[in-house]
């Protein structure tokens, strides 16, 4: 077999993978219409005046198929900065299933209050499923930062990277490797956006273990989410008092 043919199997069997892959999520996408939405909007006592903190982005901030708004990011977050600070925390989250980046600033960024102190962009994943490259996503991204900054200019930003499913249980094993590949490939784009733009990065990538995904093997569970939050609240470190 030549390299030229060997290279064009391997081009074909590539997109067929991410074809497969497209449609697997789909139909999670479809499966997970009847999971009801959570609301995360609290207000977490403390003392003095509250911190606002809002959430924006896809379906792993919106805690898709987790037991209770508890167990989500937003509130899981907001826990943390109210006991490090001692502060009340006012918890919102804008964030939807199936949310790309683009969607979020067309759709969320605009919602934000423009007195909130924290936003926490957690997205990536929609991207990476559809196939986007790392030029489109750092550029998105770039236009998302920056909206956000004019919305909310006196917030701390945090940007959580897309997460690597390339061990998600819930994928065929076959399938693993391409979205893997795709999802490193959005945080890339992310992490050098976040750089440019002056956002707080918070990496989701790197290997997760089975436990940490949810009952669907896909979206990120009550562990999962709970390893988030420590990193965000780690990262947001003495930027938040």
């Amino acid at each position: 077999m030549t390299v030229g043919v060997a290279s064009g199997l391997v081009l074909m069997v590539t997109a067929v993978a991410a074809r497969r892959t497209a449609g697997q999520i789909r139909a999670m996408r479809e499966a997970g219409l009847s999971v009801p939405a959570l609301h995360h909007d609290v207000l977490l006592p403390g003392r003095g005046h509250p911190l606002r903190l809002t959430v924006i982005g896809d379906s792993a901030a919106a805690g898709h198929g987790l037991p209770d708004a508890d167990a989500g990011l937003a509130r899981q977050v907001g826990r943390r900065l109210a006991a490090r600070t001692g502060r009340p925390v006012e918890v919102a989250s804008l964030a939807v299933d199936g949310a790309t980046t683009a969607d979020v600033a067309e759709g969320q960024v605009p919602a934000i209050g423009g007195d909130a102190d924290v936003v926490l962009v957690g997205v990536g994943v929609n991207d990476a499923v559809r196939g986007r490259s790392k030029a489109r996503v750092r550029a998105a991204t770039e236009a998302l930062l920056a909206d956000v900054a004019v919305t909310a200019p006196g917030a701390v930003v945090a940007l959580l990277t897309c997460p690597d499913l390339a061990s998600a249980p819930g994928m065929p094993t076959v399938l693993r490797p391409v979205l893997g590949r795709s999802c490193r490939r959005v945080a890339a784009a992310q992490r050098a956006a976040a750089a440019s733009a002056g956002a707080v990065t918070v990496g989701a990538d790197g290997h997760l273990p089975t436990a940490a995904f949810g009952p669907d093997g896909f979206h990120p569970g009550p562990l999962g989410i709970a390893v988030l939050a420590d990193r965000v609240d780690s990262a947001l470190g003495s930027r938040i008092g």
